[in-house]
């Protein structure tokens, strides 16, 4: 790819979008931030919808997802660099499937995710060499792939909230929501990790990456 590679970002730190053009940039003249926005919807509404490459944020507090977002931000035609705190495997793998061509870490060098934005724009792929490492040697044969409205009730589910409140806050029945965690349990125990009960779908879910461990 030759000439400017347009940039534009996804965060809802506003410290992260106000220092984001300095950093990215870069002084190069070759990369250009040319919109941001706290969330994809807001930012596909704007001047971003026309950008080479989204640098996308992962876990967002609108209480999206990140396949929804990487996949709309694809049908709005730009490619997609996942830029985030988290190295989960589980989160990696989910943002590659929907369509992510990078992933890179907020630790990362500044010249590595401007490297990252030039393969991504021009076709390729890219991926945080540590995140490579620990994807080679993550083993996820006893991890059951949950579907993102699985994995939404179990978090909010396994952090203490009743059913009726993670009705309320998914806007869905409260009998889908039994049928969702009876899922994620049965899928857990022919994984041989059977949880039962609300503090055992807690562990299994801070073990998979679907919750963040307590501090």
């Amino acid at each position: 790819m030759t000439g400017v590679v347009t940039v534009a970002a996804v965060d809802d730190h506003p410290i992260i979008l106000d220092s984001l053009p300095g950093w990215v940039e870069g002084g190069d003249p070759g990369i250009r931030v040319t919109a941001t926005a706290a969330s994809v919807d807001a930012l596909l509404a704007g001047a971003g919808r026309d950008a080479d490459v989204v640098l996308l944020d992962l876990d967002l507090g609108d209480g999206s997802t990140v396949t929804d977002n990487v996949t709309a931000i694809r049908a709005a035609g730009p490619a997609v660099v996942v830029l985030s705190a988290s190295d989960r495997p589980d989160a990696v793998r989910a943002a590659v499937r929907a369509g992510a061509r990078g992933y890179a870490l907020k630790n990362e060098p500044a010249d590595q995710v401007r490297v990252a934005i030039r393969q991504v724009a021009a076709g390729g792929d890219w991926i945080s060499p540590r995140l490579a490492y620990i994807l080679a040697t993550d083993d996820a044969t006893d991890r059951p792939t949950l579907s993102n409205q699985e994995r939404r009730a179990l978090q909010l589910y396994a952090t203490g909230l009743p059913v009726k409140s993670v009705a309320r806050k998914m806007k869905i029945g409260e009998e889908t929501v039994k049928q969702y965690l009876g899922r994620v349990r049965q899928k857990y125990a022919s994984a041989g990790r059977a949880s039962p009960t609300k503090l055992e779908l807690y562990y299994r879910a801070v073990e998979d990456g679907h919750l963040q461990p307590p501090s």
